[in-house]
Formats: structure tokens, C-alpha cells, sequence
């Protein structure tokens, strides 16, 4: 099934701009309650996922001063989060989710579309095998 179906818009979902300063996306991370964050450029590309670890590693790495001239896209990230196009298919993003809390998708020039969170996938996953044969 495709994904667009269980795509949670951009519009709803929490991201950061790569020329965020780093005060404040820390502070918008606290505020979302979220543990990881889709980052992108000032013309809407998905440029990949921040995480608090990657806040914890760069706070511990850094004086208060160094971060106050740091922005998002400065932050050195551990792990790249793969995205998908919106042609992807649900049963695609079963290995995705076993490593990504939400998956990013993009459409076909980039453009940061929106997310399929681990939930979506495991509620299509349990519907699946409730269907009568």
C-alpha cells in the first residue's frame, strides 16, 4: 500500500531549519518532547535527522559560547536517517522503523513532504494480519 495514506504532513510535524541557531533548537527539541527531529535547508530539502544525542555530544564538546555561534546545520550527526520517496510502499518501511523512530519523505526533488512514524507502520503491519483470507 502506498504511504501517502499514512503520511502526517510537514504542516503538523515538528522540523528545524539547518540555519537554526543551536539555542533555539535545543529548546524547541525540549519543548516538542521529541527525541529526534527532521532538518531542512532554507528551501524546504529534506537534509537529514537531529537527535538528542547528537545535542548531548555537541554540548559536551563545546563552551556555552562556542554553541551561542553554532547553528543546526554545524551539528555533526551519528546516524543518517534514510527518507523515502512518496512512491514508497508501506511494506517498505519495516526495516526502516526497526532503526528510525519516523522515516522523512520527500517527493521527487527533495522537498521535505511530511513523516510515516513507527506507529503508522505497526498499525498497517497489525490491520494486515487481522484480514480475513
Amino acid at each position: 500500500m502506498n504511504i501517502s495514506f499514512f503520511l502526517t504532513p510537514k504542516a503538523q510535524v515538528s522540523y528545524l531549519f539547518e540555519d537554526c541557531p543551536v539555542r533555539q533548537a535545543l529548546d524547541d527539541m525540549m519543548k516538542s518532547g521529541f527525541t529526534a527531529i527532521p532538518v531542512i535547508d532554507p528551501k524546504g530539502r529534506y537534509t537529514g535527522t537531529i537527535t538528542e544525542g547528537d545535542f548531548l555530544r555537541l554540548v559536551l564538546s563545546h563552551s556555552p559560547e562556542q554553541l551561542d555561534h553554532m547553528n543546526v546545520g554545524e551539528v555533526p550527526r551519528r546516524i543518517r536517517h534514510r527518507s523515502v520517496g512518496m512512491d514508497a510502499r508501506m511494506e517498505d518501511m519495516i526495516e526502516l522503523v526497526s532503526a528510525q523512530n519516523f522515516v522523512p519523505v520527500t517527493d521527487g526533488r527533495g522537498m521535505f513532504c511530511g513523516i510515516i512514524t513507527r506507529r503508522d507502520v505497526i498499525r498497517f503491519l497489525r490491520d494486515s494480519c487481522q484480514k480475513p483470507e
